[in-house]
């Protein structure tokens, strides 16, 4: 139980320099709060066993979390033709 715990906040410190830094791609930025999500069930799993309940709640988040990441991914590809957050910030006439 003590690795789950490790492996979590590892998770959760990786996602969240990976989140929280200057990223190119909105891909990179979507990679690091699922890294965070799944740090976060690990660490929700390892301390609450007995609550099945929380752990598939976070699951659903996660799971939700993902789907909207991917539909925002999709819709800025069709938009602007790449990830690049610079081409969100920019005009574009």
């Amino acid at each position: 139980m003590v690795w789950m715990k490790l492996l979590g906040v590892f998770l959760m410190g990786a996602g969240f320099l990976l989140t929280f830094r200057m990223n190119k791609h909105l891909l990179c930025l979507f990679v690091g709060l699922e890294m965070m999500s799944l740090g976060l069930l690990f660490i929700t799993h390892s301390l609450l066993t007995n609550s099945f309940w929380l752990i598939l709640l976070i699951l659903c988040l996660a799971v939700c979390e993902a789907s909207v990441c991917l539909a925002l991914l999709v819709s800025v590809m069709r938009l602007r033709g790449d990830d690049l957050m610079s081409s969100l910030l920019s005009d574009g006439r």
